[in-house]
Order: structure tokens, then sequence, then C-alpha cells
């Protein structure tokens, strides 16, 4: 009996309560579920669809409840998610700029530690070539001194 009802379904005195569509059971609806359960047919008159009535306006008050609670709710989470993406941003942004000037600064370092390396390597190639050469010399020098003896 879960059919999706509108507002013709319902009876004048459902419409004067003030039920929702789709929110409770029509009176007939209860009648029929009565019957078909029961094999009675209520009356149309009869007491307990009072009590009916009594159900279907109190879910058609907490439907009503639900709706502005909804509506409540979604403003609610759309102003702090806007607020929480803000401040993510703001952290993100904060990260990129340390993380870019670490980087950078990172970067330098290395640059400046391989310079030095760099430096220290060419003197020192440059003290062996004078070494090579001078060693060079001498055993020149010292082949000649050795021929002319």
């Amino acid at each position: 009996m879960s059919q999706e009802l509108s507002s013709d379904d319902l009876t004048p005195l459902e419409k004067e309560l003030g039920n929702a569509p789709g929110v409770g059971f029509t009176l007939e609806q209860i009648r029929s579920v009565v019957s078909n359960a029961h094999n009675v047919m209520l009356p149309k008159d009869d007491a307990t669809l009072m009590i009916a009535t009594i159900l279907n306006a109190y879910l058609t008050e907490v439907d009503k409840l639900h709706a502005m609670h909804k509506k409540g709710l979604t403003r609610l989470m759309a102003d702090k998610t806007d607020e929480y993406v803000s401040r993510v941003q703001v952290a993100v942004n904060q990260l990129s700029a340390s993380l870019s000037s670490a980087s950078v600064e990172g970067i330098r370092k290395v640059f400046d530690d391989h310079a030095a390396r760099l430096s220290t390597f060419k003197n020192n190639v440059y003290f062996a070539a004078v070494i090579v050469g001078m060693s060079a010399l001498l055993n020149v020098a010292v082949f000649i001194l050795g021929g002319l003896h």
C-alpha cells in the first residue's frame, strides 16, 4: 500500500486536516488494509478511523518538521562547507608557499655545495697538472744529465 498520493486522492476531511500528499494512508486505504487483513469492512464513520486521522495529522506535522530541518541543515552544511573549503585553500596556499621557498632554498644549497666541490676539484686538477708538469721536466732533466755523463 505504498503508493504515491496526490492531493486529489485525499478526502475533503483529510485536505482540511492538512494531510500532506504521500504522508500516511488515506481513510480508504486504511479501510482496504483492515478489510484485507481481517475480512471486516470498516464503516466510513467508524471510531477506529479517528486514530488514523490523528496519526496522519501527526505524520504531516513530522513531515513539515523534517522539511524545515532539512532546509536548516542544508544551509548550515553549505555555510560550514564553504568555510571549510576556504580554510583548506588558505592552508594549501601557505603550504605551497613554504614548500616552494623550501625547495628553492634546498636547490640553492645543493648548487652552492656542488659549485664548492667543483671549485675544489678544479684547484686539485690544477695542482695535479702542475705536479705532472714538474715531474715531466724533472724526468727530462734527469735523462739529459744522465746522457751527459
